[in-house]
Formats: C-alpha cells, sequence, structure tokens
C-alpha cells in the first residue's frame, strides 16, 4: 500500500510480508505453512494464548502487540512503513524479556529445521527489533539491551511442541532488521519508479483516437464513476461500441489518478485476452505507460510436462525461491508481459512459470485473465485478493459467461475412480511399524468405508425402482428429501454419514502427506485429493439452500457425487461487494434482471447502476426474420426436418454468400445434413461441425469462410451453445448470414428441472431462469456473429413459431426490428428484397 506525505511517499508492508519477500528459500515444496489452515492456525494461537500462563507461570504476558517502525533514507525515493502485531511477550520475575512468535504445524517436529524456518525467524527478530523501537519498555519502567526471541512450533492434531530460542541484542537486531529492509527496498525500487512515472504519463495521455463511437463516452463516464464510488456497473453494449477501450481507458485514468491500485481485465476467451493486449497497444501509441501481465493456464505454459506439479522433483520447482528475485528484476524489461514472456523468463531463471506469473501480478498495473483467478476458490489469489489494503477494480467482459460458469466454480464432484487412485497411492506405500504405519492403515481404512459407501449408491442407482425404494440405504436418505431418476438421485443435503467419511479421509490424508513428502505414486493422488479436500471445503463453507447433493452413473463403473450449486450469485457477491467496484459488460445481458440477479445477490436492496446502450451501426444493414411456421419442441422436429431444409436451400440460393446454421442438437444436425444432401443443390457447398472438434479442424472450419466468395454459397452447419455460438470474428463478406433453428433451450435433465424448481421457490419464474433465458441467450450470441464492423451486413432467421408468443417478443431487442411471418413465400421475399434493396 502506497499513500503520500507532503515530502515522500509512505510505503507500507506488513511484518510477514516483509520476511517472506526477503528470507524465504529453497523451492515450491518447502511450505511456509506445513499444512495448516488459515482457521487452524487461528485456533492454534488461540489455543496457546488462552494456556500461556501455563508455559509462562509468574510472567507478566501481553498479547497481540502492535508496532509499527520506518525506515527513512535520502537515498530512497520512498519512506518504509512497517507494521504488526506479535503474538506474545513475555516478562519473569526477573525481568526477562522473551517475545514469543507462534507457528502451528502438521506431521513431525524433526521436519522443522534446528534453527526454525529462515522466514518464521526473520518475522521474529522484526517485532523484537519493532519492540525496542516502540515506547513498551518505557511503559513498563525498566530498560534492557537484549531479548529472548522463541519460535514456538505446535503441532495441529497433537499439541506436541517444539521450541527454537536464542537471545539478541537491540544492536544485532537492528543490523538484522536494516539488512532486510536493504534487500526489500532494493527489490522495491523499480517498482515505485514505474508506478510514478506510469501515473505522470498517464495523467497526461489522451485517448488514442481521433473519435469517439456512439455510445463509448456515456460507458467511459459511468465505468470511471464506478471506479471513484467502489460500485457495482452493468453495461449491455452491443458489438462495435469498442467496449474493451471503453473500460480499459477510464479505468486506468482512475489508477493514475490514485482510485484504484489494480486492474484486472477478465474475459473467458484467449481471442478476447489479445484484443485487450491490442487495447493497451494502442494506449501506449498515444503516450500512456503501462505493465501488464496476461495469465495462462499452468498445464499450458509447463516448462516440464513430465513433472507436471510435482514440486518436490520439478526442476524448475526444487530451487525456486534462490532465483526468483533476479528473475523479478529482469521482468521490467516488458512492460507487456504475455505468456510467451513469462515462459522465456520462467526458463531463464529456472522458475515454474505460473508460479512466476502469480508473483509478477502485483509488480503490474493490469492483469489480463479468466474469471477462475478472480472467482473460483479453487484457483483465486485469496490472499491478494482478501487484503482490506488492496484496491483493484475488476473489468468483466463476457459477464454472462460468469453467470453460467460461476455454478460450476462453486460445485465440488468426487468420483470412484479418483477415491480407487487414492487408494492406489497408498497401497504403493508401506511404512515402517509404529505411528507411521497407523497413520497408513487407518487411510487405508478411511477410504475403502468411503469407495464402499458410494458403490453402495452406484448399486442404488442401477437397481430397479422396486429395489431402490425398498432398499436400506434409500430409507437412511428419506430425511433428506431425495428424487430419483433413471440413473440419478439428488436429495437437498449431503447426509451427515457421507459428510464425517469425507471430514475423515481428508484430514488423515493430510497428515499422512505430511508424514510422507517423497514416495513413489504420491504425484498420482494429488489431483484425487485436491478434489477432496474442495468437497470437504464446499460442505463447511459454501452448502446452504441454494445447494442440492447428487449422485449419478457414468461409463466403466463410475459414480460422480456432486455438491451442486444452484445459484451462486451470493457467492459471488461477497467477493467483491465492499471490495472492489465492478464493471459487468457484455452485448448479451438481456434480459438484465435476470443477468443482475445472477451476478448480484443485493440487486433487490443495493440496486446497481445499469446501462443500456444502443446499437452503433444501421439497422438497415441487418434483416431479422423470426419465421414462425415451425415447432422446434423435441417431440416435434421431425416433421418440418424436410421444409426447414429446403428453406436453407432457398434462403442460401437468394444470395451467393456465407451461411452459418445452428441447430438445436448434434443429432438434429446430423438428421439435418441428410435432408440437406438429399436435395442435392448444385450451387450449394454443406460443411459440418464435428461434435468432438479439435482446434486445427476448427480453424479449418473458419479459414472456408474467410475465403474469397465464390460461385457456390458456403453453409456451415453447427449447434447453438457450441465453438462457433461466441469468440468468432468473421467480417464483411466472410458471413452473409446466420439461420437458428429454435430457440436456443437446453437440453432437459434432472439437474435442469431441480433447478427450475428452485427458481419456482424464489421468483415464481422458474422455467425462464433453467430454459428460456439460458436459452435465448445463446440465440443472441449466434445472431451477434453477423454485424461485428459498421462495414458488415446480412440476414438473421430465427425459426420456430415460439418467437411469436409474447414472452419471446419482449426478448427480442428492439433495435432488431425484426419482421415476424409465418408463410415460406412470404419469408423468401422479404430476405430477396433486402439483397435488392441492399445491392
Amino acid at each position: 500500500m502506497t499513500f503520500r506525505t507532503d515530502s515522500k511517499a509512505i510505503v507500507s508492508i506488513a511484518v510477514r510480508q516483509l520476511a517472506e519477500s526477503v528470507r524465504r528459500q529453497g523451492g515450491l515444496g518447502s511450505s511456509l505453512n506445513a499444512g495448516i489452515t488459515g482457521n487452524e492456525g487461528t485456533k492454534i494461537h488461540g489455543d496457546f494464548a488462552n494456556y500461556a500462563d501455563r508455559d509462562f507461570p509468574g510472567h507478566q504476558l501481553f498479547s497481540e502487540i502492535t508496532l509499527q517502525t520506518s525506515v527513512q533514507s535520502d537515498s530512497l525515493p520512498f519512506h518504509l512503513l512497517v507494521q504488526g502485531r506479535c503474538d506474545m511477550v513475555a516478562i519473569s520475575p526477573e525481568g526477562r524479556v522473551t517475545l514469543i512468535e507462534v507457528k502451528g504445524f502438521r506431521g513431525h517436529a524433526r521436519s522443522i529445521p534446528q534453527d526454525g524456518d529462515p522466514v518464521h525467524l526473520a518475522q521474529a527478530l522484526i517485532y523484537s527489533h519493532m519492540l525496542f523501537d516502540s515506547d513498551f519498555f518505557d511503559s513498563q519502567g525498566f530498560a534492557t539491551q537484549e531479548i529472548d526471541v522463541q519460535l514456538r512450533y505446535i503441532a495441529f492434531e497433537s499439541g506436541e511442541t517444539h521450541i527454537v530460542q536464542n537471545s539478541w541484542t537491540r544492536e544485532a537486531l537492528t543490523s538484522h532488521f536494516l539488512q532486510i529492509c536493504a534487500a526489500f527496498t532494493k527489490a522495491m525500487v523499480p517498482l515505485y519508479e514505474h508506478r510514478f512515472t506510469r501515473n505522470e504519463l498517464n495523467q497526461k495521455a489522451s485517448f488514442p483516437y481521433e473519435q469517439l463511437r456512439d455510445g463509448q463516452r456515456q460507458m467511459m463516464q459511468e465505468v470511471i464513476a464506478a471506479v471513484r464510488d467502489k460500485a457495482v456497473l452493468f453495461v449491455q453494449a452491443p458489438t462495435g461500441i469498442g467496449k474493451t477501450m471503453a473500460t480499459l481507458y477510464p479505468a486506468i485514468k482512475a489508477q493514475a489518478n490514485g482510485l484504484t491500485n489494480q486492474i484486472f481485465y477478465l474475459t473467458p476467451t484467449r481471442s478476447q485476452r489479445k484484443i485487450a493486449e491490442s487495447t493497451l497497444d494502442d494506449l501506449e501509441s498515444q503516450g500512456f505507460y503501462i505493465r501488464s501481465l496476461t495469465l495462462r493456464a499452468k498445464e499450458q505454459i509447463c516448462l516440464s510436462p513430465e513433472h507436471f506439479c510435482d514440486i518436490k522433483q520439478c526442476p524448475y520447482a526444487i530451487r525456486y525461491y534462490e532465483q526468483l528475485q533476479d528473475a523479478l528484476e529482469k521482468s521490467y524489461e516488458h512492460r507487456r508481459l504475455l505468456p510467451e514472456d513469462v515462459q522465456a523468463l520462467a526458463k531463464a531463471h529456472n522458475l515454474c512459470p505460473f508460479e512466476f506469473s502469480l508473483a509478477l501480478m502485483p509488480t503490474v498495473d493490469v492483469v489480463i485473465c479468466d474469471y477462475n483467478y478472480i472467482f473460483n476458490p479453487r484457483i483465486r489469489f485469496q490472499n491478494f485478493l482478501a487484503d482490506p489494503k488492496q484496491r483493484y477494480t475488476l473489468l468483466v467482459d463476457e459477464a454472462h459467461n460468469l453467470a453460467r460458469r460461476s455454478r460450476e466454480m462453486f460445485s465440488a464432484v468426487l468420483t470412484i475412480s479418483g477415491l480407487l487412485a487414492l487408494r492406489k497411492g497408498l497401497a504403493q506405500c508401506r511404512p515402517e511399524p509404529g505411528n507411521d504405519r497407523r497413520i497408513h492403515d487407518s487411510a487405508c481404512l478411511s477410504s475403502d468405508r468411503l469407495i464402499q459407501s458410494l458403490t453402495q449408491f452406484r448399486e442404488l442407482l442401477l437397481g430397479t425402482d422396486a429395489q431402490a425404494t425398498e432398499s436400506a440405504l434409500y430409507e437412511e436418505l428419506k430425511a433428506h428429501h431425495p428424487v430419483k431418476r433413471d440413473q440419478f438421485l439428488a436429495t437437498k443435503s449431503l447426509p451427515p454419514r457421507l459428510l464425517a467419511e469425507v471430514a475423515t479421509l481428508a484430514g488423515i490424508m493430510t497428515r499422512f502427506f505430511a508424514d510422507h513428502p517423497e514416495f513413489p505414486g504420491r504425484q498420482a493422488m494429488m489431483i484425487p485429493y485436491f478434489d477432496l479436500l474442495y468437497f470437504l471445503r464446499v460442505s463447511e463453507r459454501y452448502y446452504s439452500d441454494s445447494y442440492i447433493t447428487t449422485w449419478r452413473t457414468g461409463e466403466r463403473e463410475e459414480l460422480y457425487m456432486t455438491l451442486l450449486a444452484l445459484d451462486a450469485s451470493t457467492l459471488l457477491t461477497d467477493i467483491y461487494r465492499d471490495q472492489s467496484p465492478v464493471v459487468f459488460f457484455s452485448a448479451t445481458l438481456s434480459p438484465l434482471p435476470y443477468y443482475t440477479s445472477l451476478l448480484d445477490a443485493r440487486t433487490t436492496t443495493e440496486r446497481p447502476e445499469i446501462v443500456n446502450l444502443p446499437s452503433p451501426f444501421q439497422k438497415e444493414r441487418r434483416l431479422v426474420i423470426c419465421y414462425e411456421a415451425h415447432s422446434l419442441r423435441y417431440g416435434d422436429r421431425s416433421q418440418s426436418m424436410a421444409s426447414i431444409a429446403r428453406l436453407i436451400r432457398d434462403v442460401a440460393g437468394l444470395r451467393k454468400g456465407h451461411y452459418l446454421v445452428f441447430s438445436p442438437s448434434f443429432y438434429y444436425q446430423r438428421q439435418l445434413a441428410r435432408a440437406l444432401s438429399d436435395l442435392k443443390a448444385q450451387d450449394i457447398e454443406f460443411l459440418a461441425q464435428p461434435q468432438r472438434m479439435t482446434d486445427k479442424q476448427k480453424n479449418a472450419f473458419l479459414a472456408r469462410f474467410q475465403e474469397a466468395r465464390s460461385v457456390k454459397s458456403l453453409v456451415g452447419l453447427t449447434v447453438i451453445g457450441s465453438l462457433f455460438n461466441e469468440g468468432v470474428d468473421l467480417v464483411g463478406e466472410e458471413l452473409t448470414g446466420v439461420i437458428v433453428i429454435g430457440t436456443g433451450i437446453p437440453g432437459m435433465s434432472p439437474e435442469r428441472d431441480i433447478l427450475r424448481q428452485y427458481y419456482d421457490a424464489k421468483t415464481g419464474s422458474g422455467f425462464e431462469y433453467a430454459y428460456v433465458w439460458p436459452g435465448f441467450n445463446r440465440v443472441t450470441q449466434a445472431a451477434g456473429r453477423l454485424i461485428r464492423s459498421e462495414d458488415d451486413f446480412g440476414i438473421v432467421l430465427l425459426i420456430d413459431d415460439r418467437y411469436g408468443r409474447s414472452d419471446y417478443r419482449q426478448l427480442i431487442p428492439e433495435d432488431w426490428s425484426a419482421h415476424h411471418i409465418e408463410n415460406r413465400d412470404e419469408c423468401l421475399e422479404v430476405i430477396d428484397m433486402f439483397w435488392k434493396d441492399y445491392n
């Protein structure tokens, strides 16, 4: 945190952060926390404070002493302010002073270094110096030049205590403190100088384009107001507004003026990340000074796939902290840190690229990344984002996708195959008789018990309904309101017996891994172990009335046990409300009340700012027809297949060009492809998207559309909600028309029907929440492929009789100026007239 006095800026840092930044050594496998969670650490500290008088009889005890000190030097461009709270100070009857720093650990005390962890020791020594620098001794009425510094390690499970204690003079403590501060300030100066230059230049720099687009000025004004007021803003801005610039430009201006420290630009697609990077380049061309980092998934930038996340063996992990500072210093030669740059720097310094990305994050102005890094509790930057001193702004692009993905983020899954992988790993490690063997055997028994429980559920689902309802297991579940369908079961809550088995196994496995950091097969156990921990975390921290527990069978005797989030709005809102300004923006946030309720749980009591901008493009360049002659409900689809195939042929024949046809499913697409083939249309070429399409196939598919227009029309068959629904930019003659068959409604499933029931009870609009609105979003996304720039033109044809209903008419944007037509000849005539008028 940085703020200014009349002369120099003051850089504030916590004692723990200062110690970690300078004294952390070794590799990624040398855990500072020794397997202890934040809540467990709090309990250890609380228990110690409550019973400290037993360890220090007759002593005066002082807990949680707040301390601070500053470092000032003419050679530094800032003052350094160090702050923290030491755990305890004890004064003996003889006047001997002991400062105690408490740390928790799992496993054996023999794993603790002889002199304590260097970071823990540095923390204790910094606190000791700060104690001398405070008025503590004056307030107690005595003086001393020496203090005992004690590191007290306490085992979480057993309470076993391991003590490292030495005496330090005031002079030695001061020398040690200044050495640490010198190392820290050396690393801090390049960052401070960058930010000083950034603010100076970015305050002066102007908008990079000669003209603002229609709606862009209003959007920028709303964004900077949201950052200033720490508000929640929803913006529905059609393609062409220039949303990326309209969010980044005002946010960077706000940053330069001290309204926010860091900007996170969140987007789910790599193509949109590249647009964000290009936007920053455009700003720099006009005099802005911006240091950015683009994050990529760890498996995509891993330098040693054969050791993937095996931090005990990976050559890029085992000495990570020894070369980290040199790599960070070298990184200041880059202002646009792309994944390739991060990977190259990491390779040159033998660092894990992903962990290096995280270390770079506090040093940049803009972070471009996926939603997961902010909102997914398994991945998010918890320590950084939860710090109340951090001031950051969230710019959430394509926000309609976050609404869908948030339920997945807060759901957890356990599988029989994952548990069997754990059990297999346990079988490969056979400790010697003793305490280690007892823990190992307990882990085996606990995993066997949970595997057996899940196996019982699988047998329940695979049996007949009569067998199921008569089983003892089903009787046990009745208190949890079970819902059973074919090979599917759901309850409102997780049965306590199962939860206890999960918690027991998670605890034993954590102890087992702490005791056995290396053995054959350990790496293969990590993913199922993390799944187990997350399952327990969701059950304990997040599970509420907005969750259900489901069991579903899979191939090869698989069973999936899922804690399924039906509504993650409260969990999302708790992450950003009262913590940071957030701008949710997309071209398709319709209906807005639906998306605001999914992304902001407080929308009814603390109404967010909402902006709905019109399209900047001429309406005359696009024709939208709702063709209402056919029912595309599941049971009716076969009746209209031939007619729709002929309509597609005739529409593509009215004007030679490139067309995308979105089918309601891959099964429907295969039937449609046969019907089109039967027509033997000589002047049309058809392409079909395979159900499992690779990136290479996708690029080849799009390349056909990017070829010059030929004598034949090109019709690409794809599926609504699949790869080509969004993130595809076909401009000008590359795309002439979009045809959407159906209303995009998701397929029926027990989970989605329970979702309908949940929102029926909550809002009275369950079918809309579960089916209609997410389906229509797919339709608008598909239609949005057509007009991507002011030079684009073409037709959108929506085929389904439901588009004539009042509820669907209300969903269709006004600026579409849609024609509602039931007659086939009239439909073709209107399209023909559009092309004649356009030509």
